[in-house]
């Protein structure tokens, strides 16, 4: 990018220095390339997940990059943890400038087949955990008079229905509803609500069936573009949300599924 002399307007650019972030479930997956990438970037960013010790070996693996991270363990089911996954972040930053509520799980299984608990395995990790993140970041936001980014992973599952995922698919369908109603309740205080959605990109949710050739190939004629995404990929959307060249977007769900929801 070029330094233009008197330009007519702000051009918009993507810089996150001074920002802090949370990333639920940034050990693995999505999680970790957006941890790396908003790093990258400038921002100061807090490691999550259920595991300490992936914790801390995440977030050393980024301050030997040359970036700035901590290590703070949640299980985003509770909610005593996700309030104080945000509690020990403004001890550590000062401030929750960016939340990423990215931890999820799926369980595949025919409805007729799903019990009770497993149901509530996922409900409770990929909804009850991305709506109490939002809440939790958006009063730390709201007490610091800050204009904040809150970024929700759903999924293209969340818009179309999927055979043997249905819970998954509820999850993230709520996921998207979320998101459009915090954009509504917070927009008056410049905080902005979006969800992302991804298509199949090799994790450790999907990577089973993906192993299948049959089934890789299917998914894979499915996709405008012919192929699987990577995990910087989503990163990159996340990235844009989270800085000011998206203040304008809120409320969205921005689909990064390789053309599969087009058809």
């Amino acid at each position: 990018m070029i330094n233009m002399i008197n330009p007519p307007f702000p051009i918009p650019g993507i810089d996150l220095s001074g920002k802090s972030a949370i990333i639920t479930g940034s050990t693995e997956g999505l999680g970790y390339a957006t941890a790396v990438v908003l790093a990258a970037y400038g921002a100061s960013v807090t490691i999550s997940s259920r595991r300490k010790e992936k914790c801390e070996e995440v977030s050393a693996a980024i301050n030997e990059m040359g970036g700035k991270a901590v290590a703070v363990p949640c299980d985003t089911k509770v909610v005593s943890q996700i309030e104080r996954l945000v509690a020990e972040t403004e001890n550590a930053f000062g401030k929750v400038d960016i939340m990423v509520n990215n931890a999820g799980i799926g369980i595949t299984k025919r409805i007729v087949e799903m019990c009770e608990e497993e149901w509530d395995e996922v409900l409770d990790t990929n909804l009850k955990g991305v709506f109490f993140g939002m809440q939790a970041a958006a009063r730390s936001m709201l007490k610091h008079g800050l204009r904040g980014r809150i970024i929700n992973i759903s999924s293209a599952g969340g818009l179309v229905g999927t055979k043997n995922i249905a819970s998954y698919c509820a999850s993230k369908a709520g996921v998207i509803s979320l998101s459009k109603t915090g954009a509504m309740e917070f927009g008056r205080d410049g905080i902005t609500v979006n969800a992302v959605c991804p298509g199949y990109v090799p994790t450790s949710i999907n990577k089973a069936p993906l192993e299948i050739p049959k089934v890789r190939e299917q998914i894979l004629a499915r996709t405008a573009l012919r192929r699987l995404g990577e995990p910087w990929e989503i990163a990159a959307v996340v990235l844009f949300l989270a800085s000011d060249a998206s203040s304008i977007i809120t409320g969205a769900a921005v689909v990064a599924d390789m053309g599969t929801t087009c058809n």
